[in-house]
């Protein structure tokens, strides 16, 4: 199923991304809502690692008495990542279920052996050494 208009809006808007800028084009976040399986969350969680990614070249400079820290962008991402991680789990129920103990329930009773068969195993015990 293709976005809509208004769908690759909120994607962009979701990313940051005015209209005045090209992070992704169109077909790319296609691309990215057909790779996530057609749920939103996940599309933007993945957008999110791409831009990730690509911020990680970054570094910080400073030149004469300007100075630039661009490591930030890739702090910021990085948190940002996060939350759509959770987004999107929460959405796809990735997690699953969590089994905390099982308990039996009523208990059930080890039963003694009896004496007589635990001295007749003894017996064979001996025997067959």
């Amino acid at each position: 199923m293709a976005l809509t208009a208004d769908q690759l809006s909120d994607l962009q808007a979701d990313l940051g991304i005015d209209d005045s800028e090209t992070v992704f084009t169109d077909a790319e976040l296609e691309r990215l809502f057909q790779r996530a399986g057609e749920v939103y969350e996940t599309a933007v969680y993945k957008a999110w690692c791409q831009l990730l990614a690509a911020s990680a070249k970054y570094i910080d400079y400073r030149v004469a008495q300007t100075e630039e820290k661009r490591s930030q962008a890739y702090a910021h991402i990085k948190e940002m990542v996060a939350h759509w991680k959770a987004e999107s789990d929460s959405v796809t129920n990735t997690q699953g279920v969590r089994i905390v103990g099982l308990t039996e329930i009523p208990p059930r009773l080890k039963e003694e052996p009896d004496t007589a068969v635990s001295e007749r195993r003894r017996q064979y015990r001996r025997v067959y050494r």
